[in-house]
């Protein structure tokens, strides 16, 4: 038990604001989102859908299909949110821009493959498909098309962004998935796309084989990546540990507090807040996000001295393959989170300095409520003494920082 309980800072009691309902992503910004994802994909759909009616998808294919083929591949596009949105980890950036919020939706062509990992479209090509269909959306309303590697990024503002990472899944899978869904079901596939997440919480054993899954990628041409697998390890462990979903916002507000751009990916801390609740370093049972958070924090500097692996992929992936010098400066922001957190919660009882400690390790989303804090006099295993209380100053001070 630490000398300190802030959980009410984080979280919120019944008639006060939290840090938790700060950093949580406004409903205006979500919804708008969403309704310019409507309009993206559906402009992807149609040109798929045109490519298909003017017996043009050969032209889409890539050298290999076309020299064994005679008859050209499935084109058809299916659609599926995926990251923090789906995760419902998302959080508003601590400073808007040069962070952004973004939505993820992944782009499914449910085509036909040459063999077991050769989808019968080329992924350049693919690539095209896509900008070309959004190309003049875009230019209707200002919006900017980023090529990334593994996406298509399209900037909607200063502020907002989607991702659109490009799948491809064999056509016969497809169809297995469309017979097992409606006989668990009893509805058809088609009609129930852009409910997917919920109907694959709901039956996990509808899915496409994961090594059936190819990400299109700008330089390497086609890889195994799916989504899905890495969605349901982390649904397995929010069932199971109450507030890591919680924690993982915590942790990308503290992410983007610290670091303008760059800094650990979402992905990565999500991954090490599980890792903690898993093996035992989060007190599961207690119902405290303060003390939770700042079991997290202890944890994290030896995990990332250390590699640590995508949780879900059979070859080896390093979610913090970082060089020695950006090792070294993630690390060191992290102690000083330690550092501040831990001060914040132990060797003294005011409340006043609890909340200045929080604010200067998160931001000033931390409520300024010294009332929400309690003291607890009396820890077990600590001996009464005097308690000397280390100025705010004589702290690392928690600075913004960049990559590189």
């Amino acid at each position: 038990m630490t000398y300190m309980n802030a959980h009410a800072l984080f979280v919120g009691a019944n008639v006060s604001a939290s840090y938790h309902q700060a950093i949580l992503l406004p409903d205006d910004k979500a919804e708008a989102l969403r309704s310019d994802d409507k309009q993206l994909r559906a402009a992807m759909r149609s040109a798929a859908e045109l490519v298909v009616k003017q017996g043009n998808v050969m032209a889409f294919a890539s050298d290999a299909f076309r020299d064994q083929k005679q008859t050209a591949p499935s084109l058809e596009l299916k659609f599926l949110l995926q990251g923090g949105m789906a995760y419902k980890t998302a959080v508003h950036p601590a400073f808007l821009p040069p962070q952004q919020c973004d939505r993820d939706t992944g782009v499914y062509v449910k085509t036909s493959y040459l063999d077991h990992d050769s989808p019968g479209i080329a992924s350049e090509k693919y690539f095209a498909l896509a900008e070309r269909a959004i190309k003049p959306l875009c230019d209707l309303h200002g919006w900017k098309i980023v090529k990334k590697a593994t996406c298509v990024r399209v900037e909607l503002s200063p502020e907002l962004h989607i991702d659109y990472p490009l799948y491809a899944i064999p056509d016969e899978e497809f169809i297995a998935l469309a017979m097992a869904f409606a006989d668990t079901t009893g509805i058809a596939l088609n009609s129930a796309m852009d409910d997917m997440s919920n109907y694959f919480k709901r039956f996990p054993h509808l899915r496409i084989p994961t090594d059936r899954v190819m990400l299109a990628h700008r330089e390497l041409g086609w890889i195994h990546s799916d989504p899905r697998a890495l969605h349901d390890w982390f649904e397995d462990h929010f069932s199971r540990f109450s507030g890591l979903r919680r924690q993982c916002r915590y942790l990308k507000g503290w992410r983007d507090f610290t670091f303008d751009t760059g800094g650990p990916t979402s992905i990565l801390l999500m991954v090490c807040a599980a890792n903690a609740y898993r093996s035992g370093m989060v007190d599961a049972k207690d119902n405290r996000d303060d003390e939770a958070f700042l079991s997290i924090a202890k944890a994290l500097p030896e995990m990332l001295r250390g590699d640590v692996l995508n949780p879900v992929l059979e070859e080896r992936s390093v979610l913090n393959a970082w060089d020695d010098v950006e090792r070294r400066r993630i690390i060191s922001e992290i102690e000083q989170l330690e550092q501040h957190v831990d001060t914040a919660l132990n060797g003294h009882f005011h409340s006043s300095i609890t909340v200045e400690r929080l604010r200067n390790a998160l931001g000033g989303r931390v409520p300024n409520r010294p009332d929400l804090v309690k003291a607890h006099m009396s820890v077990p295993g600590e001996v009464s003494a005097p308690v000397k209380i280390a100025p705010v100053s004589a702290l690392p001070q928690v600075r913004r920082t960049v990559s590189g």
